[in-house]
């Protein structure tokens, strides 16, 4: 993974909420649950943070609670103490597939040989849940030998029991691979880039005890934490393992701990609390919601909770000092009220399909408006333009761009093109591509002139913050809009799309993102015939994604070299030198995928996609992109768009 969004460049859902400016950082039906939770509690201090990825829903405190009170957080410590294991993982340090024993030599035995770190953090490797002695005074090494020493409960993998000996063993075996203590490891791989200032692990009795030198950290329940410090944590998760700029955990591993870790066979109960479907990862309780909804929770003993409901994409952290038992039942009232919340037109924004009739023709766009542009706030709009063959209803489905866009406070339309079918097999003139759009002389630069009109009437838009984004042959038709409505459109994106129309120019400056992979068989990074034989037939030689370079360049006037980024597969070419003594520069942005094929990159798979998806996050580049290009001043009226 490479380039996600930047807290300071893009607008924060929270920032759009119609409430903001009464009580920011404060969801109403949320807070009254939480009041509700306290009262019916008699709790003596609380507080409760709802994040997403792109930053804060909602903050509440209630009582005597800081957002930098430390409190002991039992089992919400495994969260903490599984991302740190991963992380050595990430590095091929560690492997959760082999046996402890060529970790942790103590485990070396004949008994153990098919246990596992990953049977260890899902619960399932057959070890005691605890040991029977209160472990005051041990050290690692201590632990290490009083663990290998029990006989197992189980065969590896047959059988599902909760405890913290499991996790304990990870720990051991992280520090046996490194050299380094638990404290350390914790401090350079998760506290210290996160800047959880706060939180450490002590011991299990008294819990949190001896916080940051106890000798032997309790992994699996001994940490402390606060409010401030965990909502951190949950958000890098909550971003798929990326923080501050960088990949603190590998996205994959993120979605290992939420995935079910346990045997189909193997029954797993809940412990702490009561739910109906219940399954385990690393680490986790993953809990499968009425009505189709997925949650994965690491409740603690005092009631300390953070949760992600996954098919939200909504996650939560209470920080609170009481019984679970009394804590649970109540959290439900408000994670319901979180789930009614982000989901309501107050956040969620509203959508709408919109019949437009042009050049004769009876068309259609997908809009989607976050709650600014119902409250009179001017945000900026994005039309994204599906690929040859597709539609605006496969686009948004197969991208995802619907509600990563409104949660970043943009309006966002997907139009469809035309086709010999009124939703599907639709196609777009963009010139190069012999299909239906083009064989018809359909009029698709004035079509999306229209769409942009249309939502500006039912909408608040920021007409100098337009865009259009696309996918191979929405792609090309981005490259036409840049040529002849560049008055309109102050960026475009191309995912995968060659710049195959010449017949116009502009002579305004317009903003660039080039994303393409490097083995696409169906445009080529290097321009020419598509490899596809059947597509090769249909179509004239692309140009490359180099010519389209150079012309932007000359076009927006770009000089110098481009800054750069690799980051793996990754590389980030960023152009934005204007000529000496000239205005800033609309910058062009290219982003190649090596190895990347046809496919939006980061698109989950699914019957639209023609390959399998880069790992790369295009929406987010996409997004991160235009929020922050700097503004464009009002252009004056731009003459026809001249043959060349």
């Amino acid at each position: 993974m490479s380039i996600r969004r930047s807290p300071s460049l893009l607008v924060s859902v929270l920032a759009l909420a119609p409430w903001a400016g009464a009580r920011a950082q404060e969801l109403p039906p949320v807070a009254a649950a939480m009041a509700r939770l306290c009262g019916d509690l008699r709790l003596e201090g609380a507080g409760l943070v709802v994040l997403r990825e792109e930053g804060e829903l909602h903050r509440s405190r209630h009582g005597d609670l800081a957002a930098d009170t430390e409190l002991p957080i039992a089992s919400a410590s495994k969260w903490l103490a599984v991302a740190t294991v991963l992380t050595l993982v990430d590095d091929g340090l560690l492997d959760l597939d082999v046996p402890v024993g060529r970790y942790v030599k103590e485990f070396d035995r004949a008994d153990k040989r098919s246990l596992t770190l990953r049977l260890c953090l899902a619960c399932t490797g057959g070890v005691a849940p605890r040991l029977p002695d209160r472990m005051r005074g041990w050290t690692m090494q201590r632990f290490a030998e009083a663990a290998a020493d029990l006989a197992l409960r189980s065969q590896p993998g047959t059988a599902f029991e909760y405890g913290g000996v499991g996790f304990q063993i990870a720990a051991v075996a992280a520090e046996r691979v490194t050299g380094k203590s638990w404290h350390e490891l914790f401090s350079e791989r998760i506290a210290g880039p996160l800047e959880l200032g706060r939180t450490r692990f002590g011991t299990l009795l008294p819990p949190g005890g001896e916080a940051g030198t106890a000798a032997l950290p309790w992994v699996a329940g001994g940490a402390v934490s606060t409010l401030d410090d965990y909502a951190r944590f949950l958000r890098m998760l909550a971003s798929g393992g990326r923080a501050n700029g960088r990949q603190v955990l590998a996205a994959t591993s993120v979605q290992a701990m939420w995935r079910d870790q346990v045997s189909p066979l193997v029954e797993v109960r809940p412990v702490g609390f009561e739910a109906a479907d219940v399954r385990y990862g690393l680490g986790t309780w993953i809990e499968r919601l009425p009505g189709g909804g997925e949650r994965v929770s690491d409740p603690g003993a005092f009631g300390f909770t953070p949760w992600l409901d996954l098919d939200l994409q909504v996650a939560g952290v209470l920080a609170v000092r009481d019984r679970v038992g009394r804590v649970l039942p109540h959290l439900r009232r408000v994670q319901d009220a979180v789930r009614q919340a982000v989901q309501s037109a107050a956040v969620a924004g509203t959508t709408t399909t919109v019949r437009l009739s042009h050049g004769g023709r009876d068309r259609r766009y997908h809009l989607h408006l976050p709650p600014a542009a119902q409250d009179g706030h001017g945000v900026p709009l994005l039309l994204v333009l599906h690929g040859g063959g597709g539609s605006g209803e496969q686009v948004r489905e197969s991208t995802g761009l619907a509600e990563r866009a409104v949660r970043a406070g943009f309006a966002v339309a997907f139009p469809d093109g035309t086709g010999p079918l009124r939703s599907r097999l639709l196609t777009w003139n963009s010139g190069g591509v012999q299909a239906y759009a083009a064989e018809h002389d359909v009029d698709d630069t004035g079509f999306l002139r229209a769409v942009v009109a249309d939502v500006q009437k039912r909408a608040a838009i920021d007409p100098l913050r337009v865009f259009a984004a696309g996918h191979s042959n929405g792609g090309m038709m981005c490259h036409r809009l840049a040529r002849e409505a560049a008055d309109v459109f102050r960026g475009i994106a191309v995912v995968a799309g060659a710049m195959d129309s010449t017949a116009a120019d502009s002579d305004l400056p317009i903003a660039v993102l080039i994303v393409h992979g490097t083995a696409d068989e169906h445009v080529r990074y290097e321009g020419g015939a598509p490899t596809d034989a059947r597509r090769r037939a249909r179509r004239v030689e692309d140009a490359s994604v180099q010519q389209a370079v150079d012309y932007y360049l000359a076009r927006n006037d770009v000089r110098g070299y481009p800054a750069t980024q690799q980051d793996g597969k990754v590389r980030i070419d960023t152009y934005a030198n204007a000529r000496a003594g000239g205005a800033a520069a609309a910058p062009v942005r290219v982003i190649t995928l090596e190895g990347g094929g046809h496919a939006w990159p980061g698109a989950e798979r699914s019957r639209w996609l023609a390959d399998v998806p880069f790992p790369f996050d295009a929406n987010g580049a996409i997004l991160e992109f235009f929020a922050g290009l700097p503004p464009r001043p009002p252009q004056p009226p731009q003459s026809p768009a001249a043959p060349r």
